[in-house]
């Protein structure tokens, strides 16, 4: 237990420390983000339009119905695609970096498009799952459908915590590749759940910090003074943001990082920026990383 909690403390720090030593590891969730409210957007304009249509009677109101259906199901398979191919983006470059590599965003992007095809499909049946436990969870309702969303969402969760990699670097179909994403995670378990349980709470403390602020912020202003609680209301939401959008890094990389444990047994803390003299004087990569070009 003592080389869990310390294996977990030094990924979950190596996480952090390659993002600030390499702030490019920024531009896949930034990306992924603005093309989420981008679709939002386009979903929004898209409803505002349907609803009025929608409540039309007879045939004319149900077909607009079957279009809105139409509009939801697809917002929301382009927002699962938008995250899993940032992820992966993020994965693959955290994890040329991880091997000793100075890659650059352009280069996860690289890796994630060779694979585009698995991954949309990959896309697609989490947002299908996803959903068909949503819609299980409401169709039972009460205290039991609400224990068979969180249940069934966190076992899927585990189950799938290790696809992106393991699309991106292993051959396997896709239910085969599901069965071992969970097996890399069992294998896993205390070092996975322990460093997730960690940069959660860093998160999470980040998103508080900047809670008190925004409160302490609004309390000013509707006291009087206007400058001063417009400044803090204004710092909260940047905390807020800069710290979900550091958070989504790290946990891409930390992911990137206990893949790499899974599969190679190496946590490597020491290898990461500015020490990039392992690729020279250590071992070889593990072969399921590309090399840079």
């Amino acid at each position: 237990m003592p080389g869990t909690f310390s294996d977990s403390w030094k990924l979950t720090k190596a996480s952090f420390r390659m993002i600030g030593e390499d702030r490019a590891l920024l531009v896949f969730p930034v990306v992924a983000a603005l093309s989420i409210l981008g679709v939002l957007a386009l979903f929004l304009l898209g409803a505002l339009w349907i609803l009025p249509l929608a409540s039309l009677g007879g045939n004319a109101g149900t077909t607009y119905q079957l279009v809105g259906v139409g509009m939801f199901l697809a917002m929301y398979l382009a927002v699962s695609w938008v995250s899993v191919f940032a992820t992966a983006g993020l994965i693959a470059a955290a994890t040329l970096k991880l091997n000793g590599q100075q890659p650059t965003a352009a280069d996860g992007w690289r890796v994630a498009r060779s694979r585009i095809g698995p991954l949309t499909a990959w896309a697609f049946i989490a947002a299908t799952v996803g959903l068909v436990i949503q819609v299980l969870a409401r169709r039972i309702g009460g205290i039991a459908g609400t224990v068979v969303g969180v249940a069934g969402g966190a076992a899927w969760g585990v189950m799938t915590y290790f696809m992106v990699p393991v699309v991106l670097y292993e051959r396997g179909g896709a239910w085969s590749s599901i069965r071992r994403s969970a097996h890399l995670f069992t294998s896993t378990f205390g070092r996975s759940l322990v460093s997730n349980l960690v940069l959660g709470l860093i998160i999470g403390a980040g998103l508080v910090a900047a809670l008190v602020i925004g409160v302490l912020g609004l309390l000013i202003l509707f006291g009087g003074a206007t400058v001063v609680g417009l400044v803090l209301v204004v710092a909260a939401v940047a905390i807020a943001v800069v710290v979900l959008l550091v958070g989504s890094a790290a946990e891409g990389i930390l992911r990137a990082a206990l893949y790499r444990y899974a599969t190679t047994g190496k946590v490597d803390p020491d290898l990461l920026p500015p020490a990039y003299q392992y690729a020279a004087a250590g071992p070889a990569s593990p072969s399921f990383a590309p090399p840079l070009p």
